[in-house]
């Protein structure tokens, strides 16, 4: 009883304020407390037991059982007041969430009857403080410090270490679960933006997901497509976000890939993003137009550069670019290697051959939507129509007559 309540209270004395105030209406004075903190320091020697009249209070205070108190804690019998993933992850109580987390029997480390985890309670209760808390003091991570492991789920994990004898029982699900399920990233990333902090949207890479760093080198689809990291939570926050975050959301994003080049990307649900901008008639619409179609006009510009490149090489030994049949057996082996993924917002180019060793990963922005404002309008057909010029790009064999 006396780790319980080291836990839960500063002192016993204040342990003993607490217990004369819930248990008189009347003001507790000094001597009260003398009393108090004198009877309580021999039953916690055990030269007084604890009598009937103060188990429901102890119970109340140290939200424990009446077992839990007369077995020493070797009984653990159901208390409606016992701390829970559910209880813990609702709490404000900073003192609540260490001792959970430093429990010998590990229980955050297991989901619940209902199959949920504490982080799943503690994003639900939208208890940003104690997921900050955890993060700061390294308990959880929902990002991890290795790049290649942002791949399947960017690494997110959990310092608590699964409980051993007497638990054997206890598997690590909080981090299984934090490792494959990366809606708890970016329910995560809703609650940084609703606190408006762009620090931690950086830290959690809220523009980035798994799928932007499996566009492959080479010609192979990514194993996962974009729609499948959406999530509407995160979609409507930022629909009702202020400037400086649509700002960030709006900024490019540079990928290394696998190969080692840097790619660049923007936040993949931008279209969908401008689309509910422009029915709020959100002032920061153009800005964000104006940056889809700046990165769409850059796929294109590289995209035209590494055509007008393989066509320079073949011009260079002697391909005969002015026959009708070379030319067009050339257009396909220059564009057998340009790859379009989900549904067309995602492109690939290895450059061939292999001599000229560059090539393009990004991904390209549509809207399906229109405006009453004429210029807003201009900005969307100029950004869709680059989007079409993209999918139809061919090489320009007069382009380079050097």
């Amino acid at each position: 009883m006396i780790n319980r309540i080291d836990e839960r209270f500063e002192s016993h004395r204040q342990f003993c304020v607490k217990y004369l105030e819930i248990n008189s209406d009347e003001p507790t004075d000094c001597n009260q407390i003398r009393k108090m903190s004198n009877r309580l320091s021999q039953i916690l020697n055990g030269n007084k037991e604890i009598q009937l009249y103060d188990l429901p209070l102890f119970c109340r205070l140290l939200e424990v059982s009446c077992e839990d108190i007369l077995s020493a804690g070797k009984s653990h019998a159901p208390a409606s007041m016992r701390l829970t993933n559910y209880t813990v992850a609702f709490s404000k109580d900073e003192r609540d969430w260490k001792a959970f987390v430093n429990r010998e029997d590990s229980p955050i480390l297991n989901a619940d009857e209902y199959g949920k985890t504490f982080i799943d309670y503690a994003l639900e209760a939208e208890n940003y403080n104690l997921l900050k808390y955890l993060m700061d003091n390294q308990f959880i991570w929902f990002v991890g410090t290795d790049p290649k492991d942002f791949f399947v789920g960017f690494g997110a994990g959990t310092s608590i270490e699964k409980a051993i004898f007497p638990y054997p029982k206890n598997w690590n699900v909080l981090n299984a679960q934090l490792k494959m399920r990366d809606e708890l990233r970016t329910h995560m990333i809703a609650l940084a933006i609703q606190h408006k902090n762009i620090e931690m949207l950086e830290h959690l890479h809220a523009k980035e997901i798994p799928t932007l760093y499996q566009v492959s080198f080479y010609s192979s689809p990514p194993p996962t497509t974009c729609g499948q990291y959406y999530n509407p939570k995160l979609m409507e926050t930022l629909v009702h976000a202020d400037d400086k975050i649509l700002e960030y959301f709006s900024g490019e994003i540079k990928i290394i890939d696998r190969v080692g080049f840097t790619n660049r990307f923007l936040f993949p649900f931008i279209g969908e993003l401008i689309e509910r901008l422009l029915q709020n008639k959100n002032s920061f619409t153009e800005y964000m137009l104006k940056d889809a179609i700046r990165h769409n006009q850059y796929v294109y510009d590289q995209l035209v550069s590494l055509l007008a490149a393989a066509v320079k090489f073949y011009r260079e030994i002697n391909y005969d670019i002015t026959n009708t049949t070379v030319k067009n057996d050339l257009t396909k082996g220059i564009l057998k290697d340009l790859y379009f993924y989900d549904e067309g917002s995602l492109v690939s180019y290895f450059a061939m051959p292999p001599r000229i060793k560059k090539g393009l990963r990004s991904n390209i922005i549509h809207v399906n939507a229109k405006s009453t404002d004429a210029m807003l309008n201009r900005r969307i057909s100029e950004l869709n129509d680059l989007y079409d010029a993209i999918h139809h790009i061919m090489p320009e064999f007069e382009r380079d007559t050097k």
